[in-house]
């Protein structure tokens, strides 16, 4: 009799294992939809946007820079913009 239960135990447990499988298939086939629909303008918008960020890595790299950034971040956080 417990081979029986431990049987349909197994078999339940596969079952729900395969439909999971199947929902998650299909949820990786809709994002793999969506990033082959959008691919195009997403390479454009990176073609745009990483000059522009080399450029602003090149200043933030510089020596000055990079010390007085956490002094600025304290700066801003310590003192919130307020309105006059």
């Amino acid at each position: 009799m417990s081979v029986w239960r431990a049987y349909r135990k197994a078999s339940r447990r596969a079952s729900e294992l395969s439909t999971y499988a199947f929902e998650q298939a299909v949820e990786l086939e809709r994002a793999a939809a969506r990033l082959n629909e959008h691919g195009f303008a997403l390479e454009h918008k990176a073609s745009e946007l990483f000059p522009k960020l080399q450029r602003i890595l090149a200043v933030m790299e510089q020596p000055l820079v990079a010390a007085a950034l956490p002094w600025v971040i304290r700066r801003v956080l310590a003192r919130p913009y307020r309105r006059r």
